[in-house]
């Protein structure tokens, strides 16, 4: 799962990096390559201040024409699915709904969106 920065999201797109590489949960390097499923993640709350992540996952490509005045390098053009809460992902694959998530386990969640963690691959 790639760490982004969801103030960077423009409609469906959402900017992952201002680099050739993006950065996974742990802040390690990762490789992006156009066509590559992915799901991106950034740390937020819930209205009462508790961890909430925020998930979207689609197709890494390179920033559409329009972007380009911007210094992104690669882009997420998120699915059907938009974007939620990780909350909101726990609760539809009917898992324990769970106010605590500092320490959720990014690998139980890749899994329960059907994507490997930290590594990409083709769809």
């Amino acid at each position: 799962m790639l760490r982004a920065d969801f103030n960077g999201l423009f409609g469906t797109v959402l900017c992952l990096s201002h680099h050739e590489s993006g950065q996974d949960a742990n802040g390690d390097a990762v490789a992006l390559h156009s066509g590559t499923f992915a799901s991106a993640f950034d740390d937020d709350s819930d209205d009462e201040g508790r961890p909430d992540r925020l998930i979207a996952s689609g197709l890494v490509e390179r920033p559409p024409p329009w972007l380009t005045h911007t210094p992104s390098r690669w882009v997420l053009l998120i699915d059907e699915n938009g974007v939620r809460h990780q909350s909101e992902i726990t609760a539809a694959n009917e898992g324990p709904r769970t106010n605590d998530l500092e320490g959720a386990d990014l690998e139980d969640l890749a899994a329960s969106t059907d994507q490997s963690p930290c590594a990409l691959s083709r769809r």
